[in-house]
């Protein structure tokens, strides 16, 4: 992984630098660091991305559509503007009902 494409201090606008791939799961990174990775992922209709248990929280905003987070078993439903955090430790996963844009902040927990 690597964030290449993307400067400091340089103003950039994901929704103009990415599009959906049909059946697909587009990830862009944004930032990586040791603690902490910022991505960018689009979601076409039907996919799921599983997390499984890790040492890392992740705060989830959707910008585009709709999704679904199911956390321990537990489903919440998400629209464009809201957001989640998923707690370290906990599996989880994200599933598409229909196209959707989320930017992604993964931090590990102390």
């Amino acid at each position: 992984m690597n964030n290449e494409d993307f400067e400091e201090a340089i103003s950039f606008n994901l929704s103009n630098i990415l599009g959906y791939n049909s059946n697909d799961i587009v990830v862009k990174n944004i930032l990586i660091r040791n603690a902490v990775v910022i991505q960018y992922l689009l979601f076409d209709f039907g996919k799921v991305q599983a997390f499984k248990k890790s040492p890392f929280s992740r705060f989830m905003y959707i910008a585009e559509g709709k999704a679904e987070v199911v956390i321990n078993n537990n489903s919440t439903f998400l629209q464009k503007g809201d957001s989640i955090l998923i707690p370290g430790y906990t599996e989880s996963s994200i599933e598409a009902n229909q196209p959707f844009k989320m930017l992604c902040v993964t931090v590990k927990n102390d």
